[in-house]
């Protein structure tokens, strides 16, 4: 128990550091970066042929998925701006995007919560990797079937993108559908340091700025959530505060309506309870 201690301590140290120099020396977190610090981890426990057999399949389809993402805005469907404003001011008799900026927002200056949220808004892949490396050290079984739920997950938030096209409040600002909001991210991320550019595929990938609903940026980390709570118990509470902080973060920066965050909620819940059903049934089996 203390040596299974020890090693979480340590991972959760090295993740830390790691991620926190990729940010200072202007790396962006995408999966392919991320998955030489998990590997470069795995050579460190001595269990590199194990991580490749296990992670390279997971990492090329959740790879895929951000690929086909891109493509996702170019089939017949237009682009809905309208309903989601109406929803929005509907349940809230405002729009939350416009008021916490209204309140919190301040240009031409940047505060350090702008920074912070921008942070959090692009760890939102670096955190299922490497909850789903914490799973894999201790129980390769918990990993993929937390694999699956990503999957999942992913794939489901993919077909609606192409089915219902979603414009997020900067885009409906941007159009005219209201005013109010800026991109805070553009403002932000001009201060952040340019140092390495290091080579990725995503690169080559197209941008969808019409994948707003479900907002997989508020679905990730409470997937994570759930998941944590399944095998981790009560101890996965002290990571609700993080999902909270994520959900606030992407409503803030204009990035996500909080209809956005309410489906990526319910797309989360649904990616996990299929998991333990399909877990239940016994047809992960082929997967473990």
């Amino acid at each position: 128990m203390k040596h299974h201690l020890l090693v979480f301590i340590l991972f959760i140290f090295y993740i830390i550091i790691m991620t926190a120099v990729m940010v200072w020396q202007g790396i962006g977190i995408a999966p392919d970066r991320y998955a030489f610090v998990l590997l470069f981890a795995s050579l460190l426990v001595k269990r590199t042929r194990q991580f490749i057999l296990d992670w390279i399949p997971f990492l090329f389809l959740l790879i895929s998925y951000d690929f086909l993402r891109g493509f996702a805005d170019n089939f017949l469907f237009k682009p809905h701006y309208i309903e989601l404003i109406q929803a929005e001011e509907f349940l809230f008799r405002s729009l939350p995007t416009v008021t916490l900026q209204a309140l919190f927002y301040h240009p031409p200056g940047l505060s350090w919560y702008d920074f912070i949220a921008i942070i959090l808004y692009f760890l939102h892949f670096a955190l299922p990797l490497a909850f789903g490396y914490l799973l894999w050290m201790f129980n390769r079984q918990h990993f993929k079937q937390f694999v699956i739920g990503i999957l999942i997950l992913s794939y489901t938030g993919w077909v609606t993108y192409i089915a219902y096209p979603a414009a997020p409040p900067w885009l409906a600002e941007k159009e005219g559908y209201i005013s109010g909001v800026t991109k805070i991210m553009d403002q932000t991320l001009s201060v952040f340091p340019q140092r390495l550019q290091l080579p990725t595929i995503y690169h080559q990938f197209n941008p969808n700025p019409v994948a707003a609903i479900p907002s997989l940026h508020s679905a990730y980390p409470f997937l994570v959530f759930l998941f944590a709570l399944r095998y981790f118990r009560k101890k996965a509470l002290l990571f609700f505060p993080y999902v909270l902080a994520v959900w606030l973060s992407v409503v803030y920066l204009g990035e996500h309506y909080i209809i956005d965050v309410l489906a990526g909620i319910l797309y989360s819940f649904f990616a996990y309870l299929a998991t333990v059903f399909l877990h239940t049934k016994g047809w992960l089996k082929a997967f473990q």
